[in-house]
């Protein structure tokens, strides 16, 4: 059989066929680079997401190559909701089609991001959420997507587009409404890489969650859109827990996971804390009888939360070296075991100007690490611990 594999130079390729929109200030890089963390849920996790990304980020085949180029939405007209989005996922002709002309007008008013749960049993199908602000850099951002024979011209060859088989939990779609016409549905196809509206295919490149220009680029106007429209004087980072268990804060489960609300608006190359800090609360917590962590002293900030952000990106920041053959290293990761019994932990609250929450446990005894959302076991920067040190002695 033919060798299919696609050419080196792909991802320069095609990451060269959308120009960036303005991105956050404080861009991490490409997270499509493996990270092997201590902990071994994270672990499992994180060999999921490299897998996802060398896929969809590049758009070639990884877990599945065919000669058959991949199917689009049919004709069929789809059926929406109250929010306007899709009721059912984007039915397949069974090949790629194409017509000439841009992939959405021009002139839109809006443009949501729908997420259709594929489970009937998941529950509630998530809020759309839909930017206002600046609509025209996202419609500008999709019909600079690439067509088949784009790609292929920069490759110098043909391209033979194939699909991964990863099994996402939500079928993803943009909708764009106008004033004179009727509303544009594009279906994202994470497994393709592709954008599809009205007979129209694209091609997406770039990151987990498509192109830094597209979805990235997204979540970028929403939380500045959101940050316009929250009153500051409202925000808060939440109280201090009089007393935590041992279990609460472990980070073995989902429930006692680090909370990260600033996730859900979090680019897939973003900082952890991408916009602007409100306030930052600190709580310092010492192992009693039972090994029950007890508040011992805590410590509320407003006017010094911008420093701190700058801080925290650091301390969650994943720092790699990169061999010569492109394999990478974790140069940051800490020491602790997964089931310590911590003696002294400090727990730092962020609330950021659209409001949102997170956590950040930093271990203090028996060992020093790093803990956020789903990742763990980074090694505390002196200048992380020196600030809590100054706060909560």
């Amino acid at each position: 059989m033919k060798d299919e594999t696609p050419p080196d130079n792909l991802r320069e390729v095609l990451l060269e066929s959308v120009p960036p929109l303005g991105e956050p200030a404080d861009r991490i890089g490409d997270v499509g680079r493996r990270v092997r963390r201590a902990r071994t849920r994270t672990i499992m996790a994180t060999v999921a997401t490299t897998v996802l990304v060398g896929a969809v980020a590049l758009g070639v085949p990884t877990l599945w190559r065919g000669t058959t180029p991949q199917p689009v939405a049919d004709t069929t007209a789809p059926v929406f909701d109250a929010a306007r989005c899709p009721v059912a996922p984007a039915k397949q002709s069974g090949e790629l089609v194409d017509k000439p002309g841009a992939l959405v007008p021009d002139g839109a008013l809006s443009v949501s991001l729908c997420e259709l749960p594929l489970d009937p049993a998941a529950g509630t199908v998530p809020t759309p959420r839909t930017v206002t602000l600046r609509p025209g850099e996202l419609v500008a951002a999709l019909n600079a997507l690439p067509t088949k024979e784009e790609v292929a011209a920069k490759l110098g060859q043909p391209f033979n587009h194939g699909c991964t088989m990863i099994g996402f939990a939500e079928d993803l779609s943009l909708v764009l409404t106008y004033a004179d016409r009727a509303q544009v549905t594009v279906a994202l196809d994470r497994n393709c890489g592709t954008a599809i509206a009205d007979g129209r295919t694209r091609f997406m490149s770039g990151s987990s969650k498509f192109s830094p220009t597209l979805l990235d680029g997204f979540v970028g106007l929403y939380r500045e859109q959101l940050a316009a429209s929250t009153d500051a004087a409202t925000v808060q980072a939440p109280a201090c827990p009089a007393t935590l268990t041992q279990a609460a804060v472990s980070g073995m489960t989902a429930n006692t996971d680090a909370r990260d609300g600033i996730a859900r608006n979090r680019g897939s190359v973003d900082v952890f804390a991408p916009s602007a800090l409100v306030e930052v609360r600190a709580c310092r917590y010492l192992a009693g009888s039972g090994g029950t962590l007890k508040l011992t002293a805590q410590h509320a900030e407003r006017s010094a939360a911008p420093a701190v952000r700058d801080l925290l990106n650091e301390a969650t920041k994943v720092r790699e070296n990169t061999d010569a053959e492109g394999g990478s290293t974790v140069t940051n990761l800490a020491g602790c075991a997964v089931d310590v019994a911590i003696g002294s932990l400090d727990v730092i609250w962020i609330a950021d100007a659209t409001g949102a929450v997170s956590e950040v446990r930093v271990l203090r005894a028996p060992c020093a690490e790093v803990r956020r959302a789903g990742m763990g076991g980074l090694v505390v920067l002196p200048e992380l611990a020196g600030q809590l040190d100054g706060w909560l002695r």
